[in-house]
């Protein structure tokens, strides 16, 4: 509790501010400030998301019409960045495995090469 009383409106924006926050940085938008780096955390994204959602379908009807525009959006916005990098996230193993593979294709027309020449 602080001495400073805060509105209702200061403590939903404050409450739905702080878990934002925590989106975009499992999302690896933003640096985590405790480890100073950028990473992606989808399963903590994803869970903080949820938990924003639940709010708001708990909350709908106590909102006014502001509020309610204002949440949607974020959760919205939220939930498209969330996709992206889900996609990102998923486009990655796929690039590594097709250097892996095209490096191996290499090594090994290399060597049928060297095979071919003795």
């Amino acid at each position: 509790m602080t001495t400073k009383p805060y509105t209702e409106k200061q403590l939903f924006d404050s409450l739905i501010s702080q878990s934002v926050y925590g989106v975009w940085i499992a999302l690896g938008k933003i640096q985590n400030p405790m480890t100073n780096e950028m990473s992606v955390d989808l399963t903590q994204a994803s869970i903080q998301i949820d938990m924003l959602d639940m709010m708001n379908s708990r909350m709908h009807a106590s909102l006014t019409d502001k509020e309610k525009e204002y949440f949607d959006k974020v959760l919205s916005e939220l939930k498209m960045n969330y996709i992206e990098v889900e996609k990102a996230e998923d486009a990655k193993p796929a690039e590594v495995e097709a250097e892996t593979t095209s490096e191996d294709s290499d090594d090994s027309t290399q060597e049928t090469i060297e095979e071919s020449e003795k």
